[in-house]
Parts: structure tokens; sequence; C-alpha cells
């Protein structure tokens, strides 16, 4: 190596050297500073970590304030937990010195962020110098007003959560479907059930029709003392006997829903928060005292109608005087939310519906309001509040109707009832007119030996059929034959401006776009699903509430109106000319004649006072040709001289209980009086 480059390694090797000695040399002396004293305490009390907090705290003062490296943990821990502290953010200035050089001042503040907000606190910390075994070190002088600057030595935190009211839910007339409401509640304080627990437990199950298994494991739950009163079930009459040991009666509040099992799942229910719940509460929202919307609008419009929490931070003395307010936010409560739904409606379609599996929608056809959303089988919300026995819940999880099942969401293949939207697409594309005649024979029909075994098939033998004959018997080879003759593109051009794949801006209901087919090309090589879909059957898929909706054009000069659900949001939903007026009133004079002739399909309807229109279907769900499968019946009706009312209804498994027919005599009472 040549001498200058030994002497560049040399002086290469010196300054790493010197480096290396200057970063040990602070290192070890950073504790003995009075900033790194300062910059340990911001770091563990931005991470809330209270026992490298204690650890520096000088010792004297500790003894001072008569506080336990237990207490000092669990002091910080339960006042800013109570806080609900998510955050702290401490900005602190430069450390003065004093005049005797043994102590500093800091003054520094604080961002915390509670439950109610972020408040600002300034904070004075003085530092000390406290002998070690390492020498003399920079040490925290502790006091209460290190937690909160007003806190002197037996100060306490109070904090209280104002909770909301939540808003109540109405009908288009003010009436309540979701409310405060009060029931009673049974339960047993374990301190009374007397010498002999397990003979009083079963004088209790035997007069509430309980298990005694529902009874202890309602007392064996982690609060419980023997002293408290352990709610076991509602209870309809608060009047029970005098010998029942341990049991008491106690009123509570609750949220209502008048119509009960009526609205169920329309308006849903809340329930007193889980564990999965507080695990989900990305915001913090929620403690364990709450309660949340499971189900319906109770759930999907949750923080709207929940409202926002307030709450007081205080400071008290020892004797739990109030000293200071710390911060205030007062509660919000929640919105209220205005229906366009009518209770009486609501109540009197679901008990014509009732005892069935099955559901039926009523809007304006005009003006788009649902005026009533049903489905059943269904539940009692207000069970679901106050608790359900295990019978009760057995009764409702081995009900093989799904009563939990919302119906008026569900999509459906709409069947025959389709087949007056096909004639719309048929008149538009002047593929169909009224009076065009199709020759058919027999029952069966296929286009050709393509088809292989595959044909369709009616139910009334017709051999010249028009478009009104073939909505009045419900046509399912001429409707066929119209669609192959449109062909898939103008066939799709037709029907899809009647609402497929739109939801409405019906979210609060969950509502799921329906469908023509599985792929939007109606797999334009298949003739046969083509001839299928013509008719309500093949891959399509309607709610009631997009069945409802797209026979409106029918009701209104051909324009298509949005169902509205919110009171008030009819000035934002939208409206579209689907066809023209003509092909809509040719449409409806041809469901009036589902009525008023003798062999319609909706026959029965004729004696209403109204001048109905109506179309009937009944679609078989079944895996291939030959087979026989579960059969929904349906119905669309709607009144054509003032139109202020359009009904879409089915029921299911109608199979040997006469199909549509079955759904319009259930539905004409209901009809005749409305």
């Amino acid at each position: 190596m040549k001498p200058k480059q030994i002497v560049i390694y040399g002086l290469l090797s010196f300054l790493i050297a010197s480096a290396i000695g200057i970063y040990v040399y602070f290192q070890g002396s950073y504790d003995e500073k009075p900033d790194g004293t300062l910059q340990k305490y911001i770091h563990s009390l931005e991470n809330q970590d209270y026992e490298k907090l204690y650890e520096l705290m000088s010792k004297e003062s500790l003894e001072q304030s008569g506080v336990t490296r237990e207490q000092f943990i669990q002091k910080y821990g339960s006042i800013y937990s109570g806080m609900d502290v998510s955050t702290i953010k401490v900005y602190a200035g430069t450390p003065i010195q004093s005049e005797q050089k043994s102590s500093y001042i800091v003054v520094y503040t604080a961002d915390i962020s509670t439950f109610i907000g972020e408040i600002n606190e300034t904070y004075k910390l003085n530092l000390i110098q406290e002998k070690s075994s390492q020498g003399k070190v920079w040490k925290i002088k502790w006091d209460a007003s290190l937690i909160l600057p007003d806190m002197v030595k037996g100060d306490k935190v109070r904090i209280k959560v104002l909770k909301p009211d939540r808003g109540e839910i109405t009908d288009r007339d003010g009436n309540s479907l979701a409310t405060k409401g009060m029931v009673y509640e049974w339960g047993i304080t374990p301190a009374n059930l007397g010498g002999n627990p397990d003979s009083a437990i079963l004088k209790i199950s035997d007069y509430f029709n309980i298990s005694e298994d529902e009874i202890r494991k309602a007392l064996a739950q982690k609060w419980v003392k023997p002293d408290y009163f352990v709610p076991v079930m509602r209870i309809e009459n608060p009047i029970i006997p005098d010998d029942l040991p341990g049991v008491s009666i106690r009123p509570k509040d609750v949220r209502y829903y008048p119509l009960e099992e009526a609205a169920a799942h329309l308006i849903g229910y809340v329930r007193q928060v889980t564990q999965e719940d507080l695990e989900r509460d990305k915001d913090g929202y929620y403690m364990p005292d709450d309660w949340i919307g499971k189900s319906g609008l109770e759930q999907s419009m949750e923080k709207q109608l929940r409202g926002q929490k307030g709450g007081i931070i205080e400071i008290t003395d020892e004797h739990g005087r109030r000293k200071s307010i710390v911060a205030q936010k007062p509660a919000v409560n929640g919105q209220n939310l205005k229906l366009t739904i009518s209770s009486q409606l609501q109540f009197d379609l679901y008990d014509a519906l009732s005892r069935d599996a099955g559901a039926a929608v009523m809007m304006d056809p005009v003006q788009g309001d649902l005026l009533a959303l049903v489905s059943t089988p269904t539940y009692n919300p207000n069970k679901m509040v106050s608790g359900l026995s295990q019978s009760e819940w057995d009764a409702y999880s081995q009900n093989q109707n799904l009563p939990f099942l919302n119906r008026f969401t569900n999509r459906y293949a709409p069947g025959s009832v389709f087949k007056a939207i096909t004639a719309a697409a048929g008149l538009t594309e002047k593929v169909t007119t009224p009076g065009k005649i199709h020759q058919i024979k027999g029952l069966h029909w296929s286009k050709d030996a393509s088809w292989g075994g595959y044909y369709v098939t009616r139910v009334k033998d017709v051999a010249n059929v028009n478009m009104v004959d073939a909505l009045v018997y419900s046509d399912n080879i001429y409707f066929a034959k119209e669609a192959l003759e449109m062909g898939s593109s103008k066939f799709i051009e037709g029907i899809r401006k009647f609402g497929f794949g739109e939801n409405f801006n019906l979210d609060s209901l969950y509502l799921k776009p329906s469908q023509y087919a599985n792929k939007d090309n109606l797999d334009l090589a298949s003739e046969i699903l083509l001839s299928d879909t013509s008719y309500g059957q093949g891959e399509m898929l309607m709610s009631p509430i997009h069945l409802a909706a797209s026979f409106t054009p029918f009701a209104n000069m051909g324009i298509m109106v949005e169902p509205v659900l919110v009171a008030g949001e009819q000035e934002h939903s939208s409206t579209q000319q689907v066809i023209t007026p003509e092909v809509a009133d040719k449409v409806k004079d041809a469901l009036i004649q589902v009525v008023r002739r003798s062999g319609g399909t909706a026959h029965a309807l004729s004696s209403s006072k109204h001048i109905l229109a109506a179309k009937t279907g009944t679609a078989e769900l079944k895996l291939k040709k030959g087979e026989k499968g579960q059969e929904n019946g349906f119905l669309v009706a709607f009144d054509t001289e003032s139109p202020s009312f359009l009904l879409a209804a089915v029921i299911e498994k109608v199979n040997g209980r006469g199909g549509s027919h079955y759904v319009v005599d259930k539905l004409r009472p209901f009809l005749a009086e409305k």
C-alpha cells in the first residue's frame, strides 16, 4: 500500500472511531439530561404506557401522594379509559431551569381525543434530580394535576355519557311505526331465592313455562351478584303470585313497534350490542349497554336514527361535589323518519296475506309512494327486543317457511305476469299488434327439430290467438312466438327500460337489481331461453317491488315511476317515458279484459267497485322439463279510472291450490274494500 493511501485510511479510521465515541457518550448521558426524561415522558404518555410513565416519577413525590405502583397504573387507566381516550398528542416547550439549577419546569399542551371530541389541556411539569444507583438522574415530580390540570390529591374524574333519543319512524299520517314504549319484565334476585334455590327455580320454571336451564343461564351471567335484579323475560300481565320466591316485576323502557308482525320485515328491530358488534365498530361509537339496529330500516338507517352521544367530563372532590367541567357536549337526538307507508293498508294487506308464505307491494302508480310492503310469514319484533324464550326461538328457527326472510325484496321468476311487458315490447317494436293472430294447435309447441325434445306449453287450447286473447288466457306459446319474431336484440331493447338493473335508490331496503338473464346479451344463440324469458321464466328474476314499478307505465300513460319509501323524496325520484301512451293504453285495455272476460285468469276481481286491470301468473321452479317443481302464484292489479293504487303479490307453493287463482281469491276481499 502506498504511503498516501495509508494516511487516508488512518484518517478515516480516526473519524469513525470519534463518531462512535461521541454517539456512545451522548447515548450514555441521555438519561442524565432533562430532555431525555422529558422525551421518555412524552412517548409513554402518547402511547398510554402507564407502567413506563410510573418509572419516570420521583419516589419522593409518589410517597407524598400516597400512590402505589398499582394505584398509579389503575388511576391513569380507569380515567383515560372512562374518557374513551383514543389518542394523546403532546406539544412540549423548552425546559426552563430554576435558579438553583437543580430543577426544570416544562409547560406543555396535550390534545386528548375523547368520546365527546378533542379536548386541549395545558400542563406544568417539574423535573428534579434524584439519587440512584447510577448517580443522579432526572425524574418527574408527580401529583394529580399531571392527569388533568385542575386535579389535586383526593379528586376524582366523573364521566357521564349523555345518550340521544333514537329517532322515531312514522307512517305517512304520522302514526308510529317505531317509537318509545314500556314493557314489564320479570326477573329474579338470587339472594331472595331462599334456602332451597333448586326448589325455587323449579317452581318458577313451572309457573312461567320456561326451562330451568334458561333460568340458570340467566343467573350465571358474569355481571350477576346476589342482590342484583336479573331480568329473564317480558311479561304481558304484571301481576304474579306472591309465593314465587325471588321473583319481581319491573317496568322497562324499550323500542316499541305498534304494528308488530305486520311491518316486521320493513321496520326491523333493535337489540343490545354484542361483542361482534363492538369488534365491527370502527368508529368506537358503541358501548356494551348500547342498542343497535339489527334488521330492516332500524339496521340500514342506524346512523341517522341513533343520533350522536354527548357527555360531561368533570372533576369532583373527594365528597363527589363538582369542582370543574373539563369538557361537555350535548347529545344530538336521532333523526325522525317519515315513510310513505300507510299503517292501515300495511296491516290490512298483512292480514289478507297471512297464513301463507309470500309478499305483497302496494304503491301509488302516479306519485311512486310505496303504501304497503308485506312479507309473510313473519315474526314479532317486540319479542326480538325484549328477548325470546327458547320455545319461541325454536318456533321461528324451525319454521320451514323461513319467517326471517324478507320476501318483498326477494327475487323470483315472475312467470306470466311478465307477458304484459313482452306485449309492450312487441307493440313498441311493431312486431305485435292487438289484432295479429297466431294459429296454434294443442297445448304444446316447439319451433322445429332443432329444439330437440324441448317444447312450450300452455293451459288453454285456443286455435286462433291474438294479443288480447294471449293476455286473457295467459298463452305462453303466443308470446314465445312473438319474442322469436322480435329476436333477442329487439326483445332486450324493449324490456330493459322497464327497470332492469336498477334498485331505484332503495338501498335502505337492501334491494338488489332485477335481471332478465344471467348475461346481458340473453345468450343470443339460444332461442329456447328467449322464448322462456318472454313469459317470465328462463333466467329472469324480479323482486315484488320491481314488479310493481314495472307495471306503472300501464297505469300512467307510459311513464315508469320510481318507487319511493321516505316521504319528501318524491321530488328526487326519477320518472321515464318507457313506452308511448298509445302502447300503454293498448296493454291496459287488454289487462282490463283479463278481469272482465269470463274466461280471464283474474275474472274473480270483476265484482270490484273499481275498473281493475290485472295480470296473473304461475311460475314453476324445476331443474328440467317434465319434472314437477314448486309453483309460485303472482297477481298484479291496478285501478284504471283514477289510478291511486297498484298491487303486486306473490304466494309461494301454490301447487294443487289453483296456482295464480289462489292468489286472486286470497286478495279479492282486500281489493274489494280498497
